[in-house]
C-alpha cells in the first residue's frame, strides 16, 4: 500500500511547509475560532459522502493535525484503515499525539501530494481539508489521487470559497482579509501566515473551474456542494 522506498523532495514547497510548521501548535485552536466550529461540520458532511468505509482504506491528504482522520475513526473505529500524509513534519507531530489511540489502524507519513507514496489502486477514499489550495500544481495532484484510488473510489475536498452574492462577498473579503490575519496573528504569533491563507483563497479557482479541473484529471461525477451561503465548498468526485 505504502511504498517503503518513497522519499519526499524537501526542495518542494519549502516556504509554505515552514509556515505550517511554525503555526502547528495553534492550528487546531485557530481553525475552531476562525470558522466558529463550522469546519468540523463541513468535514463530517464530506465524510458522509464517502459512503460506508468499514473494511476500507482512506487517505487523508494534506492531513495536518488529523481532523478528517479523527472524524473517520470516531465513526468507524478500527474498521477503517487510515493513511495520513502531509508535507509539514510538525503538523504530523501534532497528528501523532492527537491520534495516539488509533495506532493499530493508522499510518502517518511525510509526503508530497505530487508524488504520493501509495501504490496504484490501493485506496478507497481520499479526503483533503483546506489543503489543495496550497498545492501549486493542482492538476498533477488530482491525477496522483486518481492513480492511487481504486475504481469506484471517492474524493472529497473542503475549501473556502468566495461567495457570488455581492454583500456576502464583501463581508467574506473583509473577514478573510482583515479579521482573520489580525486574530490569527495574535494567537499564533505569525500574522503573515494568515495573510497568506487569505491570498491562497483569493487565487483559488472558482467552483465551476475547479469542478472542470477534476473532470479534466479523469474524475467522474465531479461536483461542488455549497456550504454556509457558498462561503465554503465540498468538492466530490469518483474514479470510474
Amino acid at each position: 500500500m505504502i511504498d517503503p522506498h518513497h522519499r519526499i523532495d524537501n526542495r518542494q514547497g519549502g516556504t509554505i511547509r515552514a509556515m505550517f510548521d511554525r503555526i502547528s501548535p495553534r492550528y487546531d485552536l485557530l481553525n475552531r475560532i476562525l470558522s466558529a466550529g463550522l469546519d468540523i461540520r463541513w468535514r463530517r458532511r464530506a465524510v458522509d459522502l464517502l459512503g460506508d468505509l468499514r473494511g476500507r482504506t482512506a487517505l487523508d491528504l494534506c492531513c495536518g493535525s488529523g481532523d478528517f482522520m479523527a472524524i473517520m475513526h470516531h465513526k468507524y473505529g478500527s474498521d477503517v484503515k487510515l493513511i495520513g500524509i502531509d508535507f509539514a513534519r510538525r503538523m504530523l507531530d501534532v497528528a501523532v499525539r492527537r491520534l495516539a489511540a488509533v495506532k493499530s489502524s493508522l499510518i502517518l507519513c511525510q509526503g508530497d501530494a505530487l508524488t504520493l507514496p501509495c501504490r496504484d489502486g490501493t485506496v478507497d477514499a481520499v479526503t483533503i481539508g483546506f489543503g489543495i489550495r496550497n498545492i501549486a500544481d493542482k492538476a498533477t495532484a488530482l491525477r496522483e489521487i486518481l492513480r492511487v484510488l481504486r475504481p469506484g473510489g471517492r474524493l472529497v475536498i473542503v475549501e473556502p470559497a468566495i461567495p457570488r452574492n455581492r454583500l456576502w462577498r464583501a463581508l467574506f473579503s473583509f473577514y478573510f482579509g482583515t479579521v482573520m490575519p489580525l486574530v490569527g496573528g495574535i494567537i499564533s504569533g505569525d500574522r503573515g501566515a494568515y495573510r497568506y491563507l487569505h491570498d491562497s483563497v483569493a487565487t483559488f479557482p472558482d467552483p465551476d473551474e475547479f469542478v472542470a479541473l477534476m473532470g479534466s484529471a479523469g474524475f467522474a461525477r465531479a461536483s461542488a456542494i455549497p456550504q454556509m451561503l457558498s462561503t465554503a465548498m465540498i468538492y466530490f468526485a469518483e474514479k470510474a
